[in-house]
């Protein structure tokens, strides 16, 4: 059985919704409910759901914003939102944060279970994430925070560097999707992920060229470069010297 949260600021929506949807035909269970966005990440990080259903205009946080708060945690978390404002930036934020469904109120039952149905077959398709063990490791206010999901991200590119990295493979990791993860890049390092793996790659050159007898185009394979003219324009950039240069000049 999946579980469900329901987050809305108005009452008679949560308890239409408990009282109507025939949740155990659906294959779910309901668990809870909260009122804004705010009290909605709190009970998400303490439930954890497997199926959202949220408003979006709601006091203290709008549902947008909890939903890209909530992305670090969980990226495979199912999301319908059902809201009575049909503004299409609404529409388009919803779309960049993956939500699965953009209902409008008021929306037939029909609509509501076909949602839900179409999470669940979501949800029956993907391994299942270990997600309660991050909550274990680490303290809710870790994991919200983007300087949290940030050095995540730099510790996973740090150790697999020599291999074939990019955006896709790193947010999997990190149960997020790449839009959020290049999103938090940028706002906390001013970079973005290219630059993070180039360098992360060229420091370990430079320890290379220093500690080794390695050619130069061995170097580059090694540090996940295939082309040894890339490695070299890229070496340059970073450090203003070519990989020969340094060496030399370090010697």
């Amino acid at each position: 059985m999946y579980k469900v949260l329901i987050i809305d600021d108005e009452v008679f929506i949560r308890e239409g919704m408990k009282q109507i949807i025939p949740w155990k035909e659906l294959g779910c269970e309901f668990i809870g409910e909260a009122q804004n966005g705010e009290e909605g990440v709190e009970k998400i990080v303490k439930l954890m759901p497997d199926i959202i259903i949220s408003d979006i205009r709601m006091p203290k946080k709008s549902g947008l914003e909890m939903i890209d708060e909530i992305k670090s945690i969980n990226k495979n978390m199912q999301v319908i939102i059902l809201t009575g404002f049909r503004e299409f930036e609404y529409a388009q934020q919803a779309i960049r944060l993956g939500v699965l469904r953009f209902l409008l109120k008021p929306s037939k039952i029909e609509e509501i279970k076909e949602a839900i149905t179409s999470a669940v077959v979501n949800l029956d398709k993907l391994p299942k994430r270990e997600v309660e063990n991050l909550l274990n490791e680490h303290t809710y206010e870790e994991i919200d925070k983007p300087q949290y999901l940030v050095k995540q991200a730099i510790e996973y590119i740090n150790q697999y560097y020599n291999q074939k990295l990019d955006l896709q493979t790193v947010a999997d990791q990190l149960y997020v999707s790449t839009w959020h993860l290049c999103k938090v890049i940028k706002k906390q390092t001013g970079t973005n992920f290219v630059d993070l793996l180039n360098n992360a790659r060229i420091e370990n050159a430079k320890r290379m060229l220093l500690e080794s007898n390695m050619k130069i185009y061995e170097i580059a394979e090694a540090v996940g470069y295939a082309d040894t003219a890339y490695f070299s324009k890229i070496f340059k950039k970073i450090t203003q010297v070519t990989p020969n240069e340094y060496r030399n000049k370090m010697y």
